[in-house]
């Protein structure tokens, strides 16, 4: 199963864990990665991911997430469809520019999950515009949520 996690995802484990929030989507982003290493589930990448990343001002916290992009085993370069894709997701699904390239970098890369610990992009009303546009550039299922749920999920085996 493929899935895309956003650059908060991969960083959630080097934020503040004072948030019961935090920990829990650090640890579900650490259960995750043991799922990646055992083949259960594969990472996409991007260049907006990569971008991001290497924008973290924070040197140590971000040689870490390199090491963690490091497991993505599938990579999407930016193409003048994403940067399209990503426009209409800005502005009909009222999303950062930034997020809607990861979106639709998610969408045209083929992940099943979009993982993002920011309440705005998994919000359902944003949800249900995503997948109405993703559905013009493929038919296969397309869902976005919080890693905490996708591992309740994952654990109880209630994924497609």
């Amino acid at each position: 199963m493929l899935i895309y996690c956003d650059t908060n995802v991969y960083a959630r484990p080097f934020d503040d864990q004072t948030s019961a929030a935090i920990q829990a989507e650090a640890n579900a982003f650490l259960e995750l990665i043991d799922a990646v290493k055992t083949g259960k589930l594969h990472l996409l990448s991007s260049d907006i991911l990569f971008f991001e990343v290497h924008h973290i001002l924070n040197e140590e916290k971000r040689a870490k997430v390199i090491e963690y992009l490091k497991l993505c085993d599938r990579h999407i370069d930016n193409s003048l469809e994403i940067l399209e894709l990503g426009k209409q997701i800005e502005t009909l699904c009222h999303n950062r520019a930034r997020d809607a390239l990861h979106l639709a970098s998610a969408i045209l890369g083929a992940a099943r999950y979009f993982l993002s610990c920011d309440r705005n992009v998994i919000m359902m009303p944003h949800a249900k515009c995503y997948r109405r546009l993703g559905k013009a550039h493929r038919q296969e299922y397309f869902s976005v949520m919080n890693p905490v749920r996708f591992v309740e999920k994952l654990k109880q085996g209630d994924l497609a």
